[in-house]
């Protein structure tokens, strides 16, 4: 569980706010100290934060890299929630790396994709029945936070519905006239 002293928290939330459009007048304005909260974020990977338009060239979706490292660099914990066959495995280490293995096989980045941001926090179907927007996922997502509050950043509406009545502040990516991803001081404060 991540919790910053209010002096750290006030430079850190600053610092993201340089990589973030301006803070809201409301969070802004007034003496009231920024309110800091441990956090986990949890995202989808297809077309979150992998592009996979193209099944032939993944590649990270724009932003998607800077994103994660100056949420880990916060100390913000990270963690998957995919929709992948449960046939791609019989257990959830294989189906890891079957879903680490697809995304290598024409992954086009320079850089291999982050997994290690996600260690022990990537979840998958067991089942058909788990797969995405049914509750199962979301609902041992909630049980690994640790008492902080849950961020699911996904590209579908009833995802993010199920995982908000759920619990979890949802963002729906990829908006128009919005951030792709929830602004990072937006996450620490919970603004």
């Amino acid at each position: 569980m991540i919790r910053f002293p209010s002096r750290l928290a006030t430079v850190l939330v600053a610092a993201a706010a340089l990589l973030a459009p301006a803070l809201p007048a409301h969070a802004a304005a007034g003496p009231a100290p920024l309110r800091t909260r441990c956090a986990v974020v949890y995202f989808d990977l297809g077309d979150v934060l992998v592009d996979s338009s193209d099944p032939t060239h993944f590649r990270y979706e724009e932003g998607a890299l800077r994103h994660l490292r100056t949420l880990r660099l916060l100390g913000v914990p990270l963690g998957l929630i995919s929709n992948i066959p449960p046939s791609w495995g019989a257990d959830d280490a294989a189906r890891i790396d079957a879903l680490k293995a697809y995304i290598a096989a024409t992954w086009t980045e320079p850089e291999p994709f982050v997994w290690s941001y996600f260690e022990g926090r990537i979840l998958l179907p067991r089942t058909d029945a788990e797969r995405k927007p049914a509750p199962a996922l979301f609902t041992r997502a909630l049980g690994q936070t640790g008492g902080c509050s849950a961020v699911f950043e996904g590209d579908s509406a009833a995802e993010v519905t199920v995982a908000t009545s759920l619990g979890f502040r949802g963002y729906l990516t990829g908006q128009p006239d919005q951030p792709f991803y929830l602004p990072v001081w937006r996450v620490v404060t919970g603004l």
